[in-house]
């Protein structure tokens, strides 16, 4: 993951660490191509004081949403906590790469560096959003070796699908209702169909599958956090897709 970003990616212009941050009325332009040049200048610059704060809530629904969501069952409570960390860390690392790699090949049909900023970001986290909503439907029957191929291969579908359909299409999914919760929902039941199903059917309430009343109090918490940041999340690109 190190090489492919060293080698597959760049800093935006209003991100990287040589930009320096431009104030309106520090210098008076005589020229309209002068002045012109400034308004773009901040514009791109401006792009990190508007998307961060969206980002980090986005980023909070996905990390303390999601990971406090996944405690429900009473055996599972830190084990899926850890799991939700370390398998959302990693698919948001390749949702960056999947997504940026198929917008190349469908929509702009040349290849260049993919470019990281904000926005971005945000597209990494709805990637990792969809992988946890599957986790959601194997919770308790996968260890994290199979998680992580699982996560890998559902990312590299996730962006095509999304890349095909946003991208070629053209179809707007603001809020994720398609390409990420519907997409995530159904991959995790066929997911589940081939982890033990048989198994996971005869045991019984009062073991695995049983949630707990703290665990479920503690998850309450997760569903709360992801309430309170929803309209982030609904938004966080869209004047990205206008």
């Amino acid at each position: 993951m190190i090489v492919l970003f060293a080698t597959c990616t760049e800093y935006s212009t209003g991100v990287h660490p040589a930009a320096k941050s431009t104030q309106a009325g520090k210098k008076i332009f005589t020229d309209n191509a002068s002045t012109q040049a400034l308004l773009e200048k901040m514009e791109k610059e401006n792009r990190v004081q508007a998307y961060y704060p969206v980002f980090q809530d986005v980023h909070v629904m996905i990390y303390i949403g999601f990971g406090f969501l996944m405690v429900f069952l009473k055996k599972h409570c830190w084990t899926s906590v850890g799991f939700n960390f370390v398998i959302a860390a990693w698919s948001m690392q390749v949702a960056i790469l999947a997504t940026g790699f198929w917008h190349m090949a469908l929509v702009e049909e040349e290849f260049h560096k993919i470019t990281l900023d904000i926005p971005s970001l945000i597209v990494g986290d709805f990637g990792a959003g969809c992988v946890l909503i599957t986790f959601g439907a194997l919770l308790g029957k996968c260890d994290l070796p199979q998680l992580w191929v699982l996560a890998t291969l559902e990312i590299i579908f996730y962006a095509l699908n999304e890349g095909i359909c946003a991208g070629l299409l053209q179809a707007v999914d603001m809020g994720g209702s398609m390409y990420v919760h519907t997409f995530g929902a159904y991959f995790g039941l066929a997911a589940s169909f081939h982890f033990k199903n048989k198994l996971a059917q005869k045991s019984p309430a009062s073991d695995e599958n049983a949630g707990g009343y703290l665990s479920q109090t503690i998850a309450m918490v997760g569903t709360l956090f992801l309430f309170m940041f929803w309209p982030s999340f609904n938004g966080a690109l869209a004047s990205e897709n206008q």
